[in-house]
């Protein structure tokens, strides 16, 4: 028998991954949904990070894609990880180059160790300041660990609203 054994009955350990098998992804965003293919930075755009995708943000509230636990944050606040119930990691990084702004125009609303929800704020950022400063301010979404996906659906409208289902992704 091992350690854990008798802590769970049989169907509710068998029930656990079924709960968790297909996750909802929303807009972190108001704004312009596009591919990730179209951000203008090699490394996410060649998705070497990973699949995903952005919104040209018309507002700077930014609202968490998928529910989960907040597993970083960045120092210069211009990005956040979070991990799913079903270990899928996503990062979610606002703008392009924004590391350079050492966190100035963003106000982090989250602390790592944090279970959030879908839709929720994690994050307020100056979009004109970071435009003032040169950089794109695309709202990029990518999951970090395809290894753990078996399926990835994004179908969002051109124009989406912060907290809006853009797809679906199916867990292994």
């Amino acid at each position: 028998m091992g350690l854990f054994s008798g802590l769970f009955h049989k169907d509710e350990a068998e029930s656990k991954p079924a709960e968790s098998k297909t996750l909802a992804i929303v807009s972190p965003a108001d704004g312009t949904y596009k591919p990730v293919e179209e951000v203008p930075d090699d490394t996410f755009a060649a998705k070497i990070l990973g699949d995903g995708f952005a919104v040209a943000p018309t507002s700077g509230t930014i609202v968490a894609p998928v529910s989960g636990t907040v597993t970083t944050v960045a120092n210069a606040k211009h990005a956040v990880g979070i991990t799913t119930p079903g270990g899928v990691e996503v990062l979610v990084h606002i703008g392009v180059d924004t590391v350079q702004l050492n966190g100035a125009p963003f106000d982090m609303l989250v602390a790592a160790g944090q279970t959030i929800t879908a839709g929720k704020p994690i994050e307020r950022v100056d979009l004109q300041a970071v435009k003032d400063a040169g950089k794109p301010t695309d709202v990029i979404v990518v999951f970090t660990n395809p290894a753990a996906i078996a399926s990835l659906d994004l179908d969002a409208p051109e124009t989406v609203a912060a907290g809006q289902p853009v797809g679906s992704m199916t867990v292994k």
